[in-house]
């Protein structure tokens, strides 16, 4: 009752679902960890983010940090199918990055981080063409390594970002907001219903976010269903429709999304721990979704035989018409 007294006193807008206009299918899945270049990287694995970039023909991964002080690592690849040449950045004040995004307007890079223990805090970091670090934004007091993990960039340079889970464990909503780059303050701010026990254990949470088209923000969540089996991870991708820039009449008003899952055809995969969504490149015709898996740098795994270590997992699916 508490909550929904909250809810009337904010002022919510309900957002209707529209038309999905797609479906996916499994093209390829392969482990980027079978690399032997890349396993005698110390630096390689616990990747939260991936962006590709047409104009440059680049993959960049950006990895979550290994060590005590979560310090990021920043990867270039030509191609995910040929993993002997790339180049490695570490980012100077830059800890446990979870999301990744390009834009195109002046080759600046987006970052979402999350860190702490217990209470979990981060910020929203732009790393410009200079290198230079900018703070845009920072958040806190979110439930411990469930604060914002996921970016999104749409074309009129609004940085959206969703938060894993809830604020608190009564709460059902997960928090999206719209950040203008451009006037530097936030648009919107909007509520995504989640269900924290969709596998059947209370892990679920939203994981990545990508702009699928106009308005339409697709949302990747991940599921853990603990050690009893083996680690397996339920991944499902919805969409939900973003109010207008032009429609928003107060950055006070707060909107009520309608989520629509996506058809996906998994080809019987075992999926490991997604964490990072982008878009990639046109493949005979169709428009690709290419997903990757944070490994954790095994830290849970020492016990496991290689077979049953989490892997850093690449998934393309490609963009049919619904």
């Amino acid at each position: 009752m508490k909550y929904i007294a909250l809810l009337l006193v904010l002022g919510i807008t309900s957002l209707s679902a529209e038309a999905q206009h797609f479906r996916l299918e499994l093209v390829k899945a392969y482990n980027l960890s079978d690399s032997l270049t890349l396993q005698q990287d110390p630096y390689f694995g616990g990747l939260s983010g991936i962006e590709y970039v047409p104009k440059r023909g680049k993959w960049y991964l950006v990895t979550d940090g290994a060590d005590s002080t979560r310090q990021s690592y920043l990867f270039e690849f030509d191609s995910l199918f040929s993993s002997q040449t790339y180049k490695r950045w570490k980012l100077d004040s830059i800890h446990s990055a979870e999301s990744i995004r390009f834009d195109k307007a002046d080759s600046s890079f987006y970052f979402s981080t999350e860190l702490g223990a217990g209470k979990t805090y981060g910020s929203f970091l732009k790393l410009t063409a200079d290198s230079t670090v900018q703070t845009l934004s920072q958040y806190q007091d979110f439930e411990d390594n469930k604060g914002y993990e996921a970016l999104a960039l749409d074309s009129t340079r609004v940085l959206w970002a969703a938060s894993e889970w809830p604020q608190t464990p009564t709460n059902p909503y997960c928090l999206v907001t719209g950040y203008r780059l451009t006037q530097k303050d936030t648009l919107v701010q909007a509520l995504y219903p989640l269900e924290r026990n969709a596998c059947g254990y209370p892990d679920n949470g939203i994981a990545e976010l990508l702009l699928a088209r106009d308005r339409q923000l697709l949302f990747l969540e991940r599921c853990w269903t603990g050690e009893r089996d083996q680690s397996n991870y339920s991944i499902r991708l919805f969409t939900a429709y973003i109010p207008k820039a032009e429609a928003v009449s107060s950055p006070n008003t707060t909107y009520l999304l309608e989520k629509q899952e996506v058809s996906i055809n998994w080809g019987g995969v075992h999926l490991d721990n997604i964490e990072g969504m982008s878009w990639g490149p046109v493949v005979n015709g169709n428009r690709t979704l290419v997903l990757v898996s944070d490994n954790n740098f095994n830290k849970f795994d020492r016990n496991k035989t290689p077979e049953n270590r989490q892997k850093s997992q690449l998934v393309i699916l490609k963009v049919l018409p619904d």
